[in-house]
């Protein structure tokens, strides 16, 4: 197989970069105009409204991203006792779950490890994992969420980031299979579950009061 095309699957997922160049664009002409402001004690005439949005504007997106990174921690999921806790605490278990198995190796980090597998690949993947994180708070909150979990979608990508160029993944003779490479891209079909173990054990997903009381 050596120098022949492997497929798509075998390929890093795209990941955009220029959202990145808009974002330090921005940053940097907040910057200069704070900084002309505390040099000169005042903004130039016309700047004011502008320059007060500006820097407003930096000050609340630099907040939002250490809020942000803080919400990557597994102690930060963990801590919604009643829906999360026992899916953190079962990482630690030898139960088969392809997240245990991950967790116990030291594949996926022990500091982000939701993150990194919910996170999907690149800037729009984190974008996606963070506007879920902020729903799944909402329902936290209002107490809006029914057992057991169900992963609405799971991105291959999220796979794809690590496994992609990982030797052992090319030397899987049915990952070079045509069909279940676009199968696979399409979301038609799905890792887990399908060939690799489920993510989470099903007793992990009904919830802490009723993981206590024995309930499968």
């Amino acid at each position: 197989m050596e120098g022949a095309p492997l497929g798509p699957l075998f390929a890093l997922p795209p990941s955009p970069h220029y959202l990145w160049i808009v974002g330090l664009a921005f940053a940097a002409v907040a910057i200069v105009v704070a900084g002309i402001g505390l040099v000169w004690g005042r903004l130039p005439f016309g700047w004011g409204v502008p320059g007060l949005v500006l820097v407003s504007g930096f000050a609340y997106v630099i907040g939002a991203l250490v809020v942000l990174e803080e919400s990557k921690r597994v102690a930060f999921c963990g801590s919604c006792h009643e829906t999360m806790s026992p899916l953190v605490a079962s990482l630690d278990e030898d139960n088969g779950s392809l997240a245990s198995k991950h967790w116990r190796i030291g594949a996926v980090s022990h500091v982000d490890a939701c993150f990194q597998c919910h996170g999907g690949y690149g800037i729009w993947g984190t974008a996606d994992a963070k506007l879920a994180g902020v729903e799944h708070m909402l329902h936290t909150v209002t107490g809006r969420y029914s057992f057991p979990l169900v992963a609405r979608k799971f991105d291959i990508a999220s796979c794809l980031g690590c496994h992609a160029e990982a030797a052992p993944f090319r030397a899987q003779e049915a990952h070079h299979d045509a069909e279940l490479q676009q199968a696979l891209l399409s979301g038609s079909l799905g890792c887990v579950g399908t060939c690799h173990a489920e993510a989470h054990p099903a007793k992990a997903l009904v919830g802490a009061r009723a993981e206590a009381t024995g309930a499968r």
